[in-house]
């Protein structure tokens, strides 16, 4: 039952959440903008849930609740706490700010033992998580000079003997903006982003609501790159823009400022 739910959640948020518990507690930080509070804060909840677990939603909901105050990620009111925020916003990817390029390329070429495959595998997780591309098998490059974060990262691990960081002007024979779009498939992601577009103008106010999850699950897939190297066509900035715009008009002001 609980493989199940795990689906229905993941389909119904865009593999953002997996878990009743933080699915409420995104529901929960939403609904909270609206000024309500204890039990009250219940029934937009109860009612945004209802074709997701049907019959079960109030022990379900309930149980997701109690688990979430045990965690401390949730005070008796039903207002996250400062854990639960992080908690919440570690599944969130962050809306970074405009950056310009600064014309160069920083890399991480790595040649790690297959002895030692779990820290070359937690290496690449962390190359992603900053951002990095992969140009090749054991070639990753940034736009943004992330080159500290990367060094801490390989001292930590004792990795020192088996990456070489570096910085140039130029790679290769393209230029830099085909380059961007070939490592981080930007015209893909760009498509997404149109996608959401014409799915929001259709949709329906209440739909919406689940619609800012669909932006996050494609956010999980752009780099944010400076504007420099995006397409002339970017629909990343109209997207945010279209996000911010609902929360504001919808009074989730808090949650905004949190994240965009």
């Amino acid at each position: 039952m609980r493989k199940k739910w795990k689906e229905k959640i993941l389909k119904i948020t865009f593999e953002i959440f997996a878990t009743p518990v933080d699915l409420i507690l995104f529901m929960l930080a939403m609904i909270g903008e609206i000024g309500l509070s204890g039990e009250r804060r219940m029934i937009p909840l109860m009612g945004r849930l209802d074709k997701l677990f049907l019959e079960k939603k109030d022990r379900i909901i309930r149980d997701a609740i109690y688990r979430a105050k045990y965690k401390g990620w949730l005070k008796e009111d039903l207002q996250l706490t400062q854990e639960g925020a992080k908690r919440l916003f570690s599944f969130l990817p962050p809306i970074l700010p405009v950056k310009y390029w600064d014309g160069n390329w920083y890399l991480a070429i790595f040649d790690i033992p297959e002895r030692m495959r779990q820290k070359r595998e937690i290496l690449r997780i962390n190359l992603k998580r900053l951002g990095f591309g992969q140009l090749q098998a054991s070639c990753w490059i940034s736009a943004i000079n992330y080159l500290k974060n990367v060094e801490d990262l390989i001292k930590f691990h004792k990795l020192e003997p088996y990456v070489i960081l570096a910085q140039t002007d130029k790679l290769g024979r393209e230029d830099s903006k085909s380059l961007a779009n070939r490592v981080w498939e930007l015209n893909k992601i760009n498509q997404f982003y149109e996608g959401f577009i014409s799915d929001w103008e259709k949709a329906l106010k209440n739909e919406k609501f689940w619609l800012i999850l669909k932006y996050f699950n494609i956010l999980k897939k752009d780099p944010q790159l400076p504007i420099d190297l995006l397409p002339d066509d970017w629909q990343g900035r109209k997207t945010y823009q279209i996000i911010k715009r609902y929360l504001r008009q919808n009074s989730f002001s808090k949650f905004s400022k949190i994240k965009l």
